[in-house]
This record gives structure tokens, C-alpha cells and sequence, in this order.
């Protein structure tokens, strides 16, 4: 039996620039993850050590408030 090896996975940085962001809930929407919610109409990353570095909330921000950088 193969013993199986380390368990690789990205993690990724989200930032938020809450003055570009339109409240419109795009990115809650469009992720697969959950991992935003709104908050006093500002798109939080709640759950962010879920995200998969799939870029759909950064391509549907209106405002381009959202960067996802690997780390």
C-alpha cells in the first residue's frame, strides 16, 4: 500500500477596497465557495481560507474593489 504524501493547497490574500466597492453583491454571488457576505453594504471575505483562486468575484466587481493575491 502507497502511503500518501503531503497535502499541497494554495492560500490566497483578499483584499478589499471598500471606497470602490458598489454594495451590489456580485462577488457573493458568483462564488462557489461562500466564502463573502455584505456587511453594512461592503463585500467582506467571511470565509477566506476557502477560496479557491478561481478570479470570478474580482472579473464581476463593477468597481474593481477586489484583489485576490496567492501566498
Amino acid at each position: 500500500m502507497r502511503r500518501p504524501g503531503p497535502i499541497e493547497y494554495e492560500v490566497y490574500l483578499i483584499g478589499v477596497e471598500e471606497e470602490k466597492c458598489e454594495s451590489c453583491g456580485q462577488c457573493v454571488f458568483i462564488c462557489p465557495t461562500d466564502v463573502w457576505e455584505m456587511k453594512d453594504g461592503i463585500a467582506v471575505p467571511v470565509r477566506p481560507e476557502s477560496c479557491l483562486g478561481c478570479m470570478g468575484c474580482v472579473g464581476v466587481c463593477p468597481g474593481a474593489a477586489i484583489t485576490i493575491t496567492e501566498i
